[in-house]
């Protein structure tokens, strides 16, 4: 009994709050202090009604001895009176909705022409389908956003580096372009496919395919560029800069703007009368615009958050079709494509002056907006459902659909490249005492470790292993699991030194070497302070490189 006394105190104390709260919201509609109270009574409510519910289900299974469990019990009490409550009800469970629903009754006066908007946002079929305001899903969309936003963000900051001439060839570069597509404006279809070619389906076989690049040696810039004039006072800031730093820092950029001529315009066409009754309705609307941003935030936030989720979607979508076929994950499709969009690149850049573009591009924007009309759902429709029907009843014998099918196979295309093939080697390097004959093994280094090496002047060890079973190839490289261990010496390293211009003052090779063993020169003669003596030798063996797995195959 104590617990309902106290469950009863405490009802009648919210309810009580609650009343107060409300009456108060009543009297202070559209105002700031209405909009809190509003909210709090909202919260109350929500409050006493989960009290109650808990002290009824409390009592009757406490007092009562039925059969029912307490969830049926709970269940039986929230039935809906009648089909069309419930079907209210099924919508506006959530917390957010039930939140949204108290603060446009309590912070919207009813005479507002924004109740009747907000009621029917809230109330579209369109967003009560779609899934209601979650913070963990908006956030979790965010975070997988903003990983996947790095190429817009490059874009963004490309084309203000273009306008500002932060990169004068590139500005250079883009001024080119565009004078190209005002003279010839075939050219507007040329660029993406070229863009297409060697921005995504070169580099995406070149992913897979690497190219042996050469070891270039690198020399110092000489010379001007051609274009440094044009980076002469880089201290200063283009007026592009200036604009978007007011924006941005400016008091400005932290409140909504608002276009003067369009207020003006609509003030000359204004009556007197009707001066005075918009500068009342004005006056009135200019104490609610809390209420109505709080609520409106609510509804933007649950459309952003879906907003965000497909944008997602699309994305996945996109990745996956972009690594699928551009990426030469099916190397025979995108080889196909390759030739195509090369073949189409070559009849558009050629015979482009000879295509009626106006006609096309106008022919093809009505076509594409007509086939987008709500009408045009339903011929599209019948046409398809006709289709198939016409295939089910007059289905295509096995024989004629594999020669179809064959039309457009590309096994003609060969893709699969035999492994490049390459030398890799390593110095097997012993040491001895000067003092003593023996040599002793030190380690297996790529490190040739002659007197002139850093490493050995400044007394370190080379970097290396103990082992050849420890040695491993280069990246993207494997050695022919078939031969474990399988080096070769080199018993010829008389042609190592020639064609590596290595100095024959560092190195020697001793008269009647048979081992292929290089030594050190005169290393008494050298420096006092070298003790120990290293002779090297060259090993080395055949190491592969396949075709990498396409970009996106080992996604999360």
């Amino acid at each position: 009994m104590s617990d309902d006394k106290y469950r009863s105190t405490a009802t009648k104390v919210l309810s009580s709050v609650y009343q107060a709260s409300s009456d108060f919201a009543d009297a202070h509609q559209g105002q700031n202090r209405g909009a809190a109270a509003g909210t709090a009574a909202a919260l109350l409510s929500m409050g006493i009604d989960r009290v109650n519910r808990t002290g009824k289900s409390a009592s009757r299974s406490g007092s009562l001895d039925l059969d029912y469990t307490d969830e049926q019990l709970e269940h039986i009490r929230q039935m809906a009176s009648s089909a069309e409550e419930n079907e209210l009800k099924k919508h506006r469970d959530h917390f957010v909705d039930k939140l949204m629903d108290k603060m446009l009754k309590y912070t919207i006066p009813d005479d507002s022409p924004d109740k009747a908007i907000f009621e029917q946002k809230i109330n579209d079929p369109s967003r009560s389908e779609r899934p209601n305001l979650s913070i963990r899903i908006l956030l979790s969309n965010f975070k997988k956003l903003a990983g996947k936003m790095g190429m817009f963000f490059e874009l963004q900051y490309g084309i203000i580096h273009i306008i500002t001439w932060r990169k004068p060839t590139k500005t250079l570069t883009a001024l080119v372009l565009y004078t190209t597509i005002c003279l010839w404006p075939h050219l507007v279809v040329t660029y993406p496919l070229i863009f297409l070619l060697f921005g995504i389906i070169v580099p995406g076989y070149l992913h897979r395919h690497p190219m042996r690049t050469p070891e270039l040696i690198k020399v110092k810039k000489r010379g001007q560029s051609l274009f440094s004039f044009l980076n002469e006072g880089a201290g200063e800031h283009s007026i592009i800069d200036d604009l978007l730093s007011d924006s941005v820092l400016g008091d400005e950029g932290l409140r909504p703007t608002f276009s003067g001529s369009e207020e003006s315009s609509d003030v000359l066409q204004i009556s007197p009368s009707e001066v005075i009754s918009e500068t009342s309705v004005s006056t009135d609307d200019s104490k609610k615009p809390i209420a109505k941003s709080q609520l409106a935030l609510l509804i933007n936030m649950r459309d952003l958050q879906n907003l965000t989720t497909d944008l997602l979607n699309g994305m996945d979508l996109a990745e996956k079709s972009w690594f699928e076929t551009f990426g030469f994950k099916d190397e025979h499709l995108s080889t196909f494509i390759f030739y195509g969009v090369a073949a189409a690149t070559s009849v558009v850049l050629f015979l482009g002056q000879f295509i009626p573009w106006r006609l096309i591009f106008i022919q093809s924007g009505w076509a594409g907006i007509l086939l987008c009309h709500p009408k045009s759902k339903t011929f599209l429709v019948e046409l398809s459902n006709a289709k198939k029907a016409r295939a089910a009843k007059a289905p295509q014998p096995e024989e004629i659909i594999e020669s179809e099918v064959k039309k457009f196979e590309t096994n003609d295309i060969i893709v699969d490249d035999a492994p490049e093939r390459r030398i890799v080697e390593i110095f097997e390097l012993q040491k001895k005492s000067i003092l003593h004959e023996k040599w002793t093994f030190y380690s297996y280094s790529g490190n040739i470790f002659d007197t002139k090496k850093k490493t050995r002047l400044a007394g370190k060890r080379p970097g290396g292993v103990d082992h050849l079973s420890k040695v491993v190839p280069p990246k993207d490289w494997l050695f022919d699991f078939g031969f474990a261990n399988k080096w070769t010496i080199d018993y010829e390293p008389q042609e190592f030194l020639r064609q590596r211009s290595l100095e024959s003052k560092n190195l020697v090779i001793r008269e009647g070497e048979k081992s292929g063993w290089i030594y050190d020169k005169d290393v008494e003669s050298q420096s006092s302070d070298i003790t120990y003596e290293f002779r090297r030798r060259r090993l080395y063996r055949e190491c592969l490189r396949y075709g990498r797995a396409p970009k996106g195959s080992r996604k999360s």
